[in-house]
């Protein structure tokens, strides 16, 4: 999973409130911070911004894109231009073979893994970053 986002602080008078709801839901963490030391902690939440689960069980790997808080998704990874030149080697060296044969070369992007291989091995410099 990886989230990303923009982060806003719980406010000062729910602090105690939200820390100690995260205590009661993680009870490992009272060895790390035990009694009034977690107080030191300062509790946040994602306003609005990204998620993208990875399912790595699978080959290729399935990804799904999803928006927080009212934020459309944004697009990660590369795109193959018009530059493209056909060679096929994108293709050949994908991790994933998530790379089909076109005019141009296309990435399927929920196999994608944004490992940037195709990108550096692109003898045209075809592949962009989205």
């Amino acid at each position: 999973m990886r989230l990303n986002g923009e982060v806003k602080r719980v406010p000062n008078e729910l602090q105690h409130q939200t820390i100690d709801r995260i205590f009661e839901q993680n009870p490992s963490m009272e060895g790390v911070y035990p009694g009034k030391s977690r107080y030191i902690l300062e509790a946040f939440f994602l306003d609005s911004g990204g998620l993208e689960l990875f399912d790595l069980g699978c080959t290729p790997i399935s990804r799904q894109v999803f928006g927080l808080g009212g934020t459309a998704p944004r697009e990660r990874g590369f795109k193959i231009t018009d530059a493209c030149i056909g060679c096929g080697t994108c293709q050949r060296l994908c991790p994933q073979h998530c790379i089909e044969a076109g005019v141009p070369f296309s990435i399927h992007q929920k196999s994608c893994l944004h490992c940037g291989r195709c990108f550096e091995i692109c003898p045209a410099k075809a592949i962009v970053r989205r």
